[in-house]
């Protein structure tokens, strides 16, 4: 049986996400020393020590552990002291005059690692301008902590569900990026919460995250705006039929749906504009949306100019209507089923709300 591969010597952990740099922490270290720790790593910080400290700590041997991790936090402020390049002459030494330039001792350590250390630098923002992080992040193994937003962060939690086994629907994945926005630790904290919550359950659903987040069984406004903006009658009503008995404000309502309109609108104009798909998402939806592109385009073909024109005039009537004191749920479903149009669905759709 071949002996486990050992990490590599040097590591550097480079982001100001410290929910992604703890996490590939703990993966590296696992790797490299195992789960008892007691012993065999040692912690430095990057602003009480320099890196003369971290290079003697790293060389320093140990009797009672056989693998070893340096962990430097803060590593990006590490003090150093510059050593002149090679083509440059020594400082001259009292009485010795200039001499040959000295080797740098952190592209030294780079070069000959501890063969039984793993030197761990977790570092927000090092300055890959300079020395010693120039020439050193060019040789190690780095490892990117760098905040994830929009599809990146979906992916990554998504990542992480199918890792715990965990199955969310769609709709729950969507309203708790929604609700917890860009974060990745609050983010994976309700996650967290939501596994203990629906222990045993097959899926997670929307209904789960509304209850853990404290705003009961209400369906988010977008998810409204979504069916909508897909013409799927059958879906937006039922939507609005849960909002308006959970006390949602009916012009709240038709704002929404006409917002989600204007969207669809913009996605449709810049399409025939031969306007790129990413630039689409970069004008139309928000950062922690663009992985929202996709539905989005879509629906813009599902829509005409004309349709488009149709329906805000319809949403227009509409909010002068309930202004003028007519019942919000059954204009709002009038509004629905007259903006998506008269197919066989939803004329049957109008004749049962009615």
């Amino acid at each position: 049986m071949a002996p486990p591969r050992r990490p590599a010597a040097i590591q550097a952990i480079v982001g100001e996400d410290s929910y992604l740099a703890e996490a590939v922490l703990e993966q590296v270290l696992a790797d490299a020393v195992g789960s008892d720790r007691q012993e065999s790593v040692r912690v430095l910080y990057g602003d009480e020590a320099r890196w003369e400290d971290v290079l003697a700590a790293a060389r320093a041997g140990s009797l009672f552990a056989s693998s070893r991790a340096v962990v430097v936090r803060r590593a990006e402020l590490l003090k150093y002291a510059a050593v002149p390049k090679d083509d440059e002459p020594a400082p001259e030494a009292p009485g010795r005059g200039k001499g040959k330039a000295e080797e740098d001792p952190v592209e030294a350590y780079a070069v000959s690692p501890a063969p039984d250390a793993t030197l761990v630098l977790v570092a927000a923002r090092p300055d890959r301008r300079k020395r010693p992080w120039k020439g050193l992040l060019a040789r190690v193994v780095v490892h990117d902590a760098a905040p994830r937003k929009g599809r990146a962060l979906r992916g990554y939690v998504e990542q992480e569900l199918r890792r715990r086994g965990l199955r969310f629907s769609r709709e729950a994945l969507d309203q708790l990026i929604e609700e917890v926005g860009q974060d990745l630790r609050r983010l994976m904290g309700e996650v967290d919460k939501l596994e203990a919550w629906t222990a045993g359950r097959a899926e997670i659903t929307g209904e789960d995250v509304a209850a853990l987040l404290g705003r009961g069984l209400g369906q988010p406004l977008y998810l409204l705006s979504d069916a909508f903006a897909a013409r799927d009658v059958p879906r937006t009503l039922e939507l609005l039929e849960r909002l308006l008995g959970d006390g949602e404000a009916g012009l709240r309502v038709l704002v929404t749906l006409h917002r989600s309109l204007r969207q669809v609108r913009g996605a449709v104009a810049m399409r025939a504009a031969g306007v790129p798909r990413p630039q689409i998402g970069a004008k139309l939806l928000p950062p922690n949306m663009q992985f929202k592109l996709d539905a989005l385009v879509d629906a813009s073909r599902r829509w005409s100019e004309r349709d488009l024109a149709r329906a805000l005039d319809v949403l227009g009537r509409t909010d002068l209507a309930i202004k003028q004191g007519a019942d919000e749920a059954v204009a709002l479903v009038g509004a629905v089923v007259a903006a998506c149009g008269e197919g066989a669905g939803a004329a049957t759709l109008s004749r049962r709300a009615t």
